[in-house]
C-alpha cells in the first residue's frame, strides 16, 4: 500500500463558470487594444514630408551642389565637411556666416520674448477679471496676433521709410531724432525688426498667460482676501506660482518662434538683408535660392536642426511624452 502525500489546504480557486471567456494576452501588434497598425498612414505620411526632405538635406550638405551640379545632383562632387567649415569660416558672398547669423537670431529671439513676457502677462491681468466691455477688449488684444506676418512687415516697412514713415515724423516732431533716420539700413534695422516683431507677437504670451488665469481656483483668492493680502501679494504668492509651468512653455514656444522667423524680416529688408538682421532662416534662403549654393544651404539648415533639438528636448519633456499614468 504506497502512501501518496496529502496536498497542504490552500484557497480554494472558485469553480470555472461555464461559458466564461478567458481574457487572452493582447497581441505585439496592439497597445492597449488598439491595433498599431492604424498609425502606418500617419507615420508613412510623417516619414514623407518630414523625414525625407531632412535625408536629401544631409545628403546635400555634403555636395558641392550649384546651378551647375543641380541636374544630376546625386552625381555632385563630395566635398565631405566643406560647406560645414565654409558656413563658419565665411559664410555666403554677402558675407555673412553662420555664427554671425546665429548671434542676430539668439539676441533677436530672446530680446523679442523678454519684451513680450511682462506686456502679455499685464494684458491677461487686465481682463482676468469680469467687467462691463471686456470681450470687447480681448478682441482687440487679438488683432495684432491675427494679422498674417507679411501684412505686418508691409505695414511696419511703410512706417519706417525714411523721411517719409511715421516713425521718422513722429520722432523728428516730439525733437527725439532726425527725420533723415535709416531704419531699414546699418544698426537701426535690427531695433526696426525687434520693434515690429513685439508688436505682432505679444499677445501670444497674452493668450497663454489668461489661460493659466483662469484654471487658477477662485477659492485661493478667497483665502488670500481672507489672510489680508493685498494685490501686490496675490499676484506675487498666488498668481505668478501657479503660472510658472505654462510661462515656462509659453517662453519656450515664443523663442522658438522667433528664432525660426523668417516672414518679417524677408519680408521688411528684402535680400540680401543688412547684416544685422541677417538671421539664420534668413541666410538660408539667400544661399540656397539666389546664391544656388545648395550645399552651404544645407550645411546651415542642418545646423538649425541641430541647433533647435536642443529646447525641443526640453519641450517634449515638458509635456512628458510618453510618460505612464499609473
Amino acid at each position: 500500500m504506497s502512501i501518496q502525500p496529502i496536498p497542504e489546504a490552500g484557497p480554494e480557486s472558485p469553480p470555472p463558470i461555464s461559458g466564461a471567456r478567458i481574457p487572452k494576452r493582447a497581441p505585439r501588434s496592439s497597445a492597449g487594444g488598439r491595433p498599431l497598425w492604424l498609425m502606418w498612414p500617419s507615420v508613412l505620411m510623417l516619414f514623407v514630408i518630414v523625414g525625407l526632405p531632412f535625408l536629401i538635406a544631409l545628403y546635400i550638405s555634403f555636395l558641392n551642389l550649384d546651378q551647375y551640379t543641380l541636374r544630376s545632383w546625386i552625381h555632385a562632387p563630395w566635398v565631405g565637411l566643406e560647406n560645414y567649415v565654409e558656413s563658419f569660416a565665411s559664410g555666403n558672398i554677402v558675407g555673412t556666416s553662420t555664427l554671425v547669423s546665429l548671434g542676430v537670431s539668439f539676441g533677436f529671439a530672446i530680446l523679442t520674448t523678454v519684451i513680450i513676457t511682462p506686456i502679455g502677462i499685464l494684458a491677461a491681468l487686465t481682463v482676468n477679471t469680469p467687467y462691463r466691455g471686456r470681450g470687447v477688449v480681448r478682441a482687440l488684444y487679438l488683432i495684432p496676433y491675427v494679422i498674417p506676418t507679411f501684412v505686418t512687415a508691409l505695414v511696419w516697412r511703410m512706417m519706417f521709410l525714411n523721411k517719409t514713415g511715421l516713425v521718422d515724423r513722429f520722432l523728428a516732431g516730439i525733437h527725439v531724432a532726425s527725420i533723415n533716420t535709416y531704419w531699414l539700413l546699418g544698426p537701426n534695422s535690427f531695433w526696426a525688426m525687434v520693434i515690429a516683431d513685439v508688436w505682432a507677437s505679444w499677445a501670444f504670451i497674452y493668450i497663454m498667460v489668461l489661460a493659466g488665469l483662469q484654471s487658477i481656483p477662485a477659492d485661493m483668492y478667497d483665502a488670500a482676501s481672507v489672510d489680508g493680502a493685498n494685490s501686490w501679494q496675490r499676484l506675487t504668492r498666488i498668481v505668478l506660482p501657479q503660472l510658472r509651468s505654462i510661462l515656462g512653455l509659453a517662453l519656450l514656444l515664443s523663442t522658438l518662434n522667433h528664432f525660426n522667423n523668417f516672414t518679417l524680416p524677408f519680408v521688411m529688408f528684402g535680400t540680401p538683408p543688412p547684416t544685422q538682421v541677417d538671421v539664420l532662416p534668413l541666410n538660408i534662403y539667400v544661399s540656397s535660392f539666389q546664391l544656388f549654393n545648395f550645399g552651404l544651404g544645407g550645411a546651415m539648415s542642418v545646423i538649425t536642426l541641430l541647433i533647435m533639438l536642443i529646447p525641443g528636448i526640453f519641450y517634449i519633456r515638458t509635456l512628458r511624452l510618453g510618460e505612464v499614468t499609473v
